[in-house]
């Protein structure tokens, strides 16, 4: 079979027609945006224990193993949503950048290790209280000493490491928003801002993060997370992100 030149479609045609059918980023907006005041509310509603021996904690701990659970449940759903909306904001500004492809594998390992953080602190720590709670003070003192490693120190730096991964991939993303224009290239600013400030909190703190630090690094965080919610939902930043990349696209088409 011959194939005539002029029926193969060229290579601006190919690129605008590539681009045309990428899907509107606003769902992508709408889910982070959902997911970040999720993820908030459920921090807030998590519940709280306490007590004055390691059998009280452990009872406490064994008393709201249930609705401590179903939060951690909820912050599970938040990350995937988060990890899925920044993925279509990784995919509009253009996988073939290799910063903003390392951005997203960044971000993609921050995430993983929240959902290992996830897991330890709504689930392993619970089930363990649950195991050593009513057994003899050896067997309860030993549950507490595990809980207390493996949710006190175990926890605090898996989330040090994923902070890091997520300021990393915000630092890159913002990068390449800055050439942008309009307020593409204003949450590009904004997110040096929240992407360098919770990696220098990590670095400058140590082991020694407090409550204040922790807080502070969650608000930054959902600082961009909202702020990249509402770029994704502006028809200009998927029609300005459409051309930028698509005109890359075009040239490499064409070469």
């Amino acid at each position: 079979m011959t194939v005539h030149a002029a029926s193969l479609p060229s290579p601006e045609a190919l690129a605008n027609a590539s681009f045309d059918a990428t899907p509107s980023t606003r769902p992508a907006g709408t889910i982070i945006l959902l997911s970040a005041l999720a993820s908030i509310v459920a921090v807030a509603m998590d519940s709280q224990v306490g007590g004055k021996t390691p059998g009280a904690v452990l009872q406490a701990m064994v008393s709201v193993q249930m609705p401590h659970q179903l939060v951690h449940v909820v912050a599970l759903a938040c990350i995937l949503g988060l990890m899925l909306g920044h993925a279509v904001l990784a995919q509009r500004l253009g996988l073939r950048r290799l910063p903003v492809l390392g951005g997203l594998v960044a971000y993609a390992m921050g995430s993983m290790l929240m959902v290992c953080a996830a897991v330890i602190d709504g689930f392993i720590s619970t089930d363990l209280a649950v195991a050593f709670s009513g057994k003899s003070p050896e067997a309860v003192q030993t549950g507490y000493w595990m809980i207390e490693a493996i949710a006190g120190v175990g926890l605090t730096d898996i989330a040090k490491v994923a902070w890091v991964f997520m300021s990393v991939a915000v630092l890159l993303w913002s990068g390449a928003l800055l050439p942008l224009r309009g307020l593409a290239r204003k949450v590009g600013l904004l997110g040096l801002l929240t992407g360098a400030l919770p990696a220098a909190a990590v670095i400058v703190n140590g082991s020694n993060m407090t409550a204040t630090v922790v807080v502070g690094i969650l608000l930054l965080q959902a600082v961009w997370n909202v702020a990249v919610a509402v770029l994704l939902m502006q028809r200009t930043f998927f029609a300005s992100a459409s051309r930028d990349v698509g005109g890359d696209a075009m040239q490499m088409a064409a070469a």
